[in-house]
């Protein structure tokens, strides 16, 4: 099993355009999804399943992904919002609310399978991605996983090993798909 982790694309938020904390993407974050999307489908990338956050932007990061490749949005979950906290610790305590062990227990469902060959694809946020990269390559959930950066529409991968018997980070932050244009401000 593999599953793909993208951050959503830029957000009106992300862009400064709003202060609501749950905005949609801007026309440069839709750019990225279709960018994303057309990659994915060069690639012929054979997905069993979808899984969106809640939230609006990575909702709409999904669509635009599922439309290209035609494969559906299974399912949404409840996200951890990243903006409800203005430091660290703060947003260490969300962390171990009960959205994070529902997050852990959609998590167990989709990789009970893991030893089969199936690719799942999971839009959300920044902080999310690298939670549950954390949890499964069996990282400590301290600051410095945090640290990690996630760029708008980055992709990340994680593949079970069945000889060791885990799981392994293949790569993290990819935005080999996004010309030079969409990726300004991020190096």
């Amino acid at each position: 099993m593999k599953i793909i982790f993208v951050r959503h694309g830029e957000s009106m938020k992300n862009a400064k355009l709003t202060e609501d904390k749950d905005s949609g993407l801007t026309k440069k974050g839709k750019a990225q999804a279709r960018h994303l999307g057309e990659k994915l489908k060069k690639q012929k990338m054979k997905l069993s399943a979808i899984y969106t956050s809640n939230l609006l932007r990575a909702k709409e990061t999904g669509e635009i992904i599922s439309k290209i490749i035609k494969v559906p949005i299974k399912s949404t979950f409840e996200e951890l919002n990243e903006y409800p906290s203005k430091n660290l610790r703060s947003r260490l305590k969300l962390l171990f609310n009960s959205r994070l062990k529902r997050l852990k227990k959609l998590l167990n469902s989709i990789s009970k399978d893991k030893k089969k060959n199936k690719t799942i694809l999971i839009v959300a946020h920044g902080i999310t991605n690298k939670i549950i990269i954390g949890h499964l390559v069996q990282l400590p959930l301290r600051k410095q996983l945090l640290r990690f950066k996630q760029h708008n529409t980055a992709v990340n991968s994680v593949s079970w090993n069945e000889d060791f018997n885990n799981w392994n980070l293949d790569y993290m932050n990819d935005i080999s798909h996004l010309p030079k244009k969409l990726r300004e401000g991020f190096f």
